[in-house]
């Protein structure tokens, strides 16, 4: 039979795009795929809409009591996970026929690979149309430890059609080797649950990188994902004009681990050749944030009281011979 792909989704809420999510799937030209469907505790039905609409597929479905956020039900689904490969996929993914194929064929070409991203564009599912605008082309990393999605909302013109190493994948539609994982997880966390949500692609990435993995973009693998055209035009009106697009949530809880993220995975190394660029932005972070977010204080006392937690995970894998890579040369 060779390899299998896991291919697991994580729902929460999103019925209405399950069945052009799904059909991608089954229309996958790699056939060997495994699909693990977890539901975080939906409320608009959707994993009652799943099971009526796929009465007779081999899918694994799962229904959670709670709501484990990305990491708890991502880890989940790894655990039960068969396959030599596993992906994680958000329920507004539609790929390409020959998606899983193509990151497939190309992550077993090299045995150093741990994590592929494929060129991610949007998708329009108010009108049900593919857009030739980037929505990922792979996580970058600044030296003031800033990170973005690369290419987000600039026009498809061919900029990002080279085959690369990158910092991270974008956990929209991550293709991760499982023998990867387990070599980084950290006691039985392959994504970090104190994260719950947001950057935890960023973390994961960060261990590959550390532990001597390529995290790779590789653009002839196509997928649609139907986050919005929303985003930093740039300038400081323009990024305050965009943070006020986002809940108050979303917003503490991406500067929360964001903070998490530095405790763990810093080095000493790296510290102190970007020591200036990381403080000057975290200064400017406090300044705006004293200004216009001063509810993310309390987001920072979260960070600080899970400063000493994620130090601890930090030695832990230290501990378990990693030999801890200069991973400079990949921080832009």
């Amino acid at each position: 039979m060779g390899d299998t792909v896991s291919v697991i989704i994580i729902n929460w809420n999103n019925k209405s795009y399950i069945e052009k999510c799904i059909n991608s799937i089954i229309q996958q030209t790699f056939k060997n795929i495994e699909l693990i469907f977890i539901d975080n505790n939906s409320k608009d039905n959707s994993y009652e809409y799943f099971c009526e609409k796929y009465p007779k597929q081999n899918f694994i479905k799962i229904k959670n009591d709670n709501n484990l956020g990305y990491s708890g039900a991502a880890n989940q689904g790894i655990d039960i996970a068969n396959g030599e490969y596993v992906m994680i996929i958000n329920p507004d993914i539609v790929m390409e026929p020959d998606f899983v194929d193509k990151l497939y064929e190309y992550t077993i070409s090299d045995e150093s690979i741990a994590a592929v991203s494929g060129k991610l564009l949007k998708y329009d599912f108010t009108n049900d149309k593919k857009l030739n605008y980037i929505d990922s082309a792979g996580i970058v990393m600044f030296r003031s430890r800033r990170c973005i999605d690369r290419g987000q909302n600039e026009e498809d013109l061919g900029q990002y059609d080279s085959t690369e190493q990158v910092f991270g994948v974008c956990g929209a539609a991550p293709f991760y080797r499982k023998s990867a994982l387990e070599k980084v997880k950290i006691e039985k966390e392959y994504f970090d649950e104190d994260f719950f949500a947001y950057k935890e692609d960023i973390d994961l990435s960060w261990r590959f990188n550390l532990a001597g993995l390529k995290c790779m973009y590789y653009p002839e693998a196509v997928a649609y994902h139907g986050r919005g055209l929303g985003s930093s035009h740039g300038g400081v009106f323009g990024f305050i004009k965009h943070r006020k697009t986002q809940s108050k949530f979303l917003r503490g809880i991406s500067y929360r681990n964001d903070m998490l993220m530095l405790y763990k995975n810093e080095t000493e190394l790296s510290y102190k050749r970007d020591k200036w660029k990381i403080l000057k932005r975290k200064f400017l972070f406090i300044c705006y944030m004293t200004i216009f977010e001063q509810f993310n204080y309390k987001f920072l006392l979260q960070a600080m009281k899970l400063k000493n937690k994620m130090l601890y995970k930090k030695r832990i894998f230290e501990s378990e011979g990693h030999d801890i890579n200069d991973i400079s040369q990949i921080i832009k």
